[in-house]
């Protein structure tokens, strides 16, 4: 297939249809797959990486048609990969690797025998060295494999920098907000935030004051690895960590944030009689419904109207109704 205008068109038209139903995840394993077939490649490793003077921090991977060792053998050899220290050296630029070259370490050579990965290049999208970026490096076996060209380099950046902005606007969208008050972010295992953060920032912003960069705040990275619900009363949140299954290859976490609620104070029990009663029951159906006494029923309800600052049934159905 050729890399016109009319290929890069079909696969934009396609990802952008994508974004309606794929998480980011889900979308950036698509287009590695497809771009695999358009551009022509074998294997290919990608994820959110930040470069550095000193090197390159990965932060969340994947990989196509590569062994489960080919990270853990990269990081060995981190600091001579000669891609990386291209990018560093020449922001913005597609970097190539060619076991044949005259330039080599002893580590990118042993990286390309060992994979059989001949001919490599590498895309990167966003700003150098500030945060996390969204990277795609592609691989080519053997050593016949064939040179890149220039067309072939320029779109896999082009490819790299749509994909990048479509993963903001996914489904499960980390930064768009789906109702007021509340908005969701994608972070790595060791928590960084890699989708979301200015979301976040324009939501939350005065929660945390002092924070900057792409480290999620301290009270948040300390989540990172409790999936769950929990709520924090000092900063008015309640925050869902989970592990979406098509992300844990990723290492990746979805965090949602959203205010803090009268109801959010309820315990379980009581969320449950609380539902009752506002469905109509009374004390003794709700009693006979949970297998509990009356007597701790009433006393349950008396307990839910405070909390929720109520002191009826009416009032407290419309609390519940409107989520508040």
């Amino acid at each position: 297939m050729g890399l016109g205008i009319a290929s890069f068109s079909r696969f934009i038209t396609e990802m952008n249809d994508r974004t309606r139903d794929e998480d980011a995840e889900g979308l950036a394993r698509w287009a590695v797959d497809e771009l695999s077939r358009t551009i022509g490649f074998d294997a290919a490793w990608y994820g959110w990486a930040k470069l550095r003077p000193e090197g390159v921090e990965v932060h969340a991977n994947a990989a196509l048609n590569l062994p489960e060792g080919f990270y853990d053998y990269w990081r060995t050899m981190s600091d001579q990969d000669l891609l990386a220290r291209y990018m560093i050296e020449n922001p913005g630029r597609v970097a190539i690797y060619d076991r044949k070259q005259p330039r080599q370490t002893d580590g990118m050579a042993s990286l390309s025998d060992k994979f059989g990965l001949h001919r490599m290049t590498t895309a990167m999208h966003g700003q150098y060295g500030e945060h996390a970026s969204f990277y795609i490096s592609s691989y080519r076996v053997g050593a016949q494999a064939r040179n890149w060209t220039e067309a072939e380099r320029d779109y896999l950046q082009c490819a790299v920098d749509q994909l990048s902005a479509a993963m903001k606007l996914t489904s499960a969208e980390p930064g768009r907000p789906d109702r007021p008050g509340r908005v969701t972010i994608l972070a790595s295992e060791n928590g960084i935030g890699l989708l979301g953060l200015n979301a976040l920032r324009a939501q939350f912003g005065e929660v945390w004051p002092r924070w900057t960069g792409d480290h999620l705040p301290e009270q948040l990275a300390r989540l990172i690895g409790c999936p769950g619900t929990h709520l924090l009363p000092d900063r008015d949140l309640v925050v869902t960590v989970e592990s979406p299954p098509r992300c844990q290859g990723m290492g990746l976490r979805r965090l949602t944030l959203r205010r803090l609620t009268r109801i959010d104070t309820l315990t379980p029990r009581e969320r449950e009689v609380a539902r009752a009663l506002s469905d109509g029951h009374s004390h003794k159906e709700v009693a006979r419904l949970l297998g509990l006494a009356p007597a701790t029923i009433r006393n349950q309800t008396q307990a839910i109207y405070h909390k929720l600052g109520v002191d009826n049934r009416a009032s407290l159905s419309a609390m519940l109704s409107q989520g508040h």
